[in-house]
């Protein structure tokens, strides 16, 4: 799995961001869901995580205080690693 793009949004008058990040090159898309649940908490109950994509390109939104793109790259090859 490779990192293709990550991208923060500020969401107006808060301090939290829309994160998007674009994984390519996924193997299986469930084992990529269980990665990205175990970095960043169960979705519904610890966050907003959505999951997009179909075949080898997924792309993981959810919402988070603000941070900066290199932590939320470090997360996430933690997580894919």
């Amino acid at each position: 799995m490779k990192i293709e793009s990550i991208v923060h949004e500020a969401i107006n008058d808060t301090d939290r961001v829309i994160t998007t990040v674009v994984i390519d090159q996924v193997s299986s898309q469930c084992i990529l869901a269980r990665l990205i649940i175990k970095a960043l908490g169960k979705p519904g109950i610890d966050n907003d995580l959505e999951m997009l994509g179909s075949g080898d390109r997924w792309m993981i939104v959810w919402t988070q205080p603000k941070s900066q793109i290199h932590q939320t790259r470090e997360l996430i090859t933690q997580a894919i690693t």
